[in-house]
């Protein structure tokens, strides 16, 4: 009897160890996640720096809102006139140079110094009105300038690569997709809409339940917001899409730095190890909030 006893104990000890080391060794299924465990995203940039911004600039910081703000350096403390397509002209006050500070709570980026197409003139002339915005714009926010809009939305594959290599970390086109897919390229950003269109997507994106990252990007300029209807729908869009818990509301700059950080963790089948030279990610198990810090792995298969 106390063998069998014995035998029976000995063979529960060792189902007990097996299913010990099953578990240990079962894969961990992750989920990689914007800051604070996020999985969509909503970036609002807007072009020139007309004295609009500062009307929109307030109404994003009423609704917690983030926006990147692309800036024409050259014609700050101005009044110039646009021609527009149908003959007629509209007409911009820039923002003064001493009035940054309503920008505090959002990205400051470039959109060229004088604003020039950059289809009909040089590479060097591209070169130079790129890089004189971004020296200006630091001197004033005395911030690094990471972003840019291009201007009239103007670029090709070349113009890319010449601008990729000014410092900057990513530029936006004007050529709206409609989805709210990550970029396939940094410096041909294409974004989801224009801010026209941006309220009919809305209820999409607050639907959308998928766990993989996206982004919804809008684009536009605050001088077309005069229009009364144009700015009552902005705040029912502002109203409507903020405060929501799995949105993170951030400028491009900091979108893409953490692309960035992604891109550089180096994944294998069930491995996943984060360099010490890169920033820290975030990620999710079983629906807790995990932190994978440089220099630190973790024995993972990805969801």
């Amino acid at each position: 009897m106390k063998l069998i006893k014995y035998i029976t104990a000995s063979i529960l000890f060792t189902l007990v160890i097996i299913m010990s080391i099953s578990f240990l060794k079962k894969e961990k299924n992750i989920l990689l996640v914007y800051p604070g465990g996020k999985y969509k995203a909503l970036i609002m940039s807007y072009d020139d720096g007309p004295i609009e911004d500062i009307k929109l600039a307030r109404l994003f910081d009423e609704y917690n809102i983030t926006g990147t703000f692309n800036l024409n350096s050259g014609y700050l403390d101005s009044t110039r006139g646009w021609p527009q397509k149908d003959g007629s002209t509209v007409y911009q006050q820039y923002m003064p140079k001493d009035s940054m500070y309503v920008y505090k709570n959002h990205e400051i980026a470039s959109h060229a110094t004088y604003h020039k197409n950059f289809f009909t003139i040089p590479d060097d002339e591209v070169l130079e009105d790129v890089q004189s915005d971004m020296v200006n714009l630091e001197k004033l926010t005395h911030s690094k300038i990471k972003s840019m809009a291009y201007p009239f939305g103007n670029s090709d594959p070349h113009i890319a690569q010449l601008i990729s290599h000014t410092g900057l970390t990513n530029a936006r086109t004007i050529r709206d997709t409609y989805k709210f897919n990550l970029p396939d390229s940094f410096f041909l950003w294409n974004p989801t809409c224009h801010d026209s269109k941006a309220l009919s997507l809305s209820d999409s994106y607050l639907s959308l339940s998928s766990n993989k990252l996206s982004v919804f990007y809008v684009w536009g300029h605050a001088w077309e917001l005069r229009d009364k209807k144009r700015w009552d729908d902005m705040n029912t869009f502002c109203k409507r899409i903020s405060n929501q818990k799995d949105i993170w509301y951030t400028g491009c700059g900091a979108f893409i730095d953490y692309l960035l950080a992604l891109k550089q963790l180096k994944i294998t089948k069930n491995h996943i190890f984060n360099p010490k030279n890169n920033k820290e990610v975030l990620y999710t198990l079983d629906g807790l909030l995990k932190v994978l810090k440089p220099g630190e792995s973790i024995e993972a298969k990805m969801s």
